[in-house]
């Protein structure tokens, strides 16, 4: 009999999120949105949301919040397939130096990164339940030096400090646990919806190119059950 992979994807009420899950709901997963505050306020509201996916309310700052998502999965469904890091925060357009907020970059590397880092650290022993596992981290373009030096890159001139060094360290952090977990079953990968040639913006629309670069990436066999 064949049953449904299990994924979870990290703070889906910001569109592109739930554009994801919507694309995973039609390749065969049972799909957890975890988000939080207003996101997930705004998830709730969605009679659609509910009916297709199973949405659980997660503090992505607190270790205990994301390990009593990590008893729910478990519970639930035994193991976890995939993990998408959605979740982020993009603030200070514009800022320069003497603009930034301590306080407000800290809080936007407390999601882009360290809940990241957090997040993969309590949920690996459940994807290890899984027989082909893996770990999608969205990151973005102004996270991309080699994007972001080229002048004919739309998006070279945005000064966005904090979200484009988050993303460049969540960069390197992917990179460096592709080869952690090289030895594993475990397959990590970064997944960009800025497509360089057209500059699309990540929003609800995904461009073809871009859409079929992310179903490569989740499409897997289908899981038999004897």
């Amino acid at each position: 009999m064949k049953i449904k992979r299990v994924a979870v994807v990290t703070e889906a009420g910001n569109g592109l999120g739930k554009t994801f899950a919507k694309i995973l709901i039609h390749h065969n997963y049972n799909v957890i949105l975890a988000a939080s505050k207003k996101s997930y306020e705004d998830l709730s509201s969605d009679a659609t949301t509910l009916e297709d996916f199973r949405l659980v309310k997660v503090d992505f700052t607190s270790a205990e919040s994301i390990s009593e998502l990590k008893s729910l999965i478990t519970s639930a469904y035994g193991r976890l397939d995939l993990l998408i890091n959605n979740a982020e925060i993009a603030n200070g357009f514009g800022q320069k130096i003497s603009q930034l907020n301590l306080e407000e970059v800290k809080a936007l590397y407390e999601i882009n990164l360290f809940a990241v880092i957090r997040i993969i650290q309590t949920l690996k022993p459940t994807l290890e339940q899984s027989d082909d596992p893996s770990i999608i981290n969205i990151t973005s373009s102004l996270g991309d030096i080699t994007k972001m030096t080229d002048d004919n890159f739309c998006y070279s001139n945005y000064c966005m400090t904090a979200y484009a060094t988050s993303k460049a360290a969540l960069n390197m952090f992917t990179h460096l646990q592709c080869k952690e977990f090289k030895p594993s079953h475990i397959k990590i990968n970064s997944f960009d919806p800025i497509a360089m040639k057209n500059c699309t913006h990540n929003s609800v629309v995904i461009c073809d190119g871009i859409k079929e670069e992310f179903i490569n990436l989740i499409s897997k066999a289908p899981l038999i059950q004897d």
